[in-house]
């Protein structure tokens, strides 16, 4: 388990900001039981957001979503868990990545130390910075709609474009569905917040505000997603339709020489040009004009 701790002046006291990356149940309940804090124990492990409000402090659940996992079959989201009291922040993942992204907003917030005058507004720039390492997961999952295009257009190899196809589809609803339940939440926060000393309206709704694009940017891109699907079975028709029409039109060539060929075959004791030493040649001479001729009108209708 890695620790990281960072200190911040309030107005009136400091402020304590602890992260622990990939901690065990026990280890996280010896870090909150200093501030003799104790969670209940079917809080964590959900895949949805969560807001809780207790007397001493406020629980809270968000996502980070993950850009890699459009390249990779990996997670698409880690569960990030907060624990905000008056003093304190004790925030904790599984994801090492998380960490790293806290460092550059640990940074950030040292660097201007004037942003932070309570536990709520250190919760919100630290939950903001969460929300917006979403916008980089769609821009990679904007190129992911461009490539399946592509490969739509412009690829026979089915299989692959309907796999591809269905695993977005299936990432972008899940991610859709955590946004969802992060609308709530946000909402049930900022309700939380206007009330709080030192949260101005900016505070309480700047985050809803970020959640909404957010949850309007999946909706849009699984409306594309749909359009991405439909654009593929049409390709699929129509390849298929333009096979069909290769065959009829091949079949169609042929028919004059099984027309002839049947008309030939019938056991008959006197059948013109049956004994002419010329009645072949003259047959297959028949055959390849009504063939070419067919060809022509074919090419002439424009239906090859």
């Amino acid at each position: 388990m890695d620790v990281l701790r960072t200190t911040f002046s309030g107005d009136d006291r400091q402020l304590d900001w602890v992260h622990l990356t990939a901690p065990g149940p026990e280890e996280v309940a010896d870090v909150l039981v200093q501030d003799g804090i104790v969670l209940p124990p079917t809080m964590p492990g959900s895949g949805r957001a969560e807001f809780d409000r207790y007397p001493e402090f406020v629980y809270l659940r968000f996502f980070k979503l993950h850009a890699e996992t459009l390249d990779h079959h990996t997670t698409e989201a880690s569960a990030v868990h907060f624990v905000v009291t008056k003093n304190q922040i004790v925030s904790w993942s599984m994801c090492a990545d998380v960490a790293a992204d806290f460092r550059l907003t640990r940074k950030k917030l040292t660097m201007h130390p004037d942003l932070i005058r309570s536990a709520n507004h250190l919760a919100y720039y630290v939950v903001d910075d969460l929300l917006e390492q979403a916008f980089p997961f769609f821009d990679r999952f904007n190129d992911k709609v461009s490539e399946v295009e592509h490969l739509t257009l412009h690829s026979d190899n089915d299989r692959k474009i309907k796999e591809e196809i269905f695993r977005l589809k299936r990432i972008i609803m899940h991610v859709r569905r955590i946004l969802g339940s992060e609308r709530d939440v946000a909402y049930q926060l900022s309700r939380y917040w206007s009330g709080e000393p030192h949260m101005e309206t900016v505070y309480s709704f700047e985050l809803y505000d970020h959640v909404i694009r957010l949850s309007e940017t999946a909706d849009t891109y699984r409306e594309m997603m749909d359009t991405v699907l439909d654009v593929y079975l049409s390709s699929v028709s129509n390849r298929l339709n333009e096979i069909v029409k290769t065959l009829t039109i091949v079949t169609a060539l042929f028919m004059p020489a099984s027309v002839i060929a049947a008309i030939y075959g019938m056991n008959f004791d006197h059948m013109p040009g049956a004994d002419n030493p010329w009645g072949f040649h003259v047959v297959i001479l028949s055959v390849l004009l009504i063939s070419a001729l067919l060809l022509w009108i074919f090419k002439r209708r424009k239906w090859i």
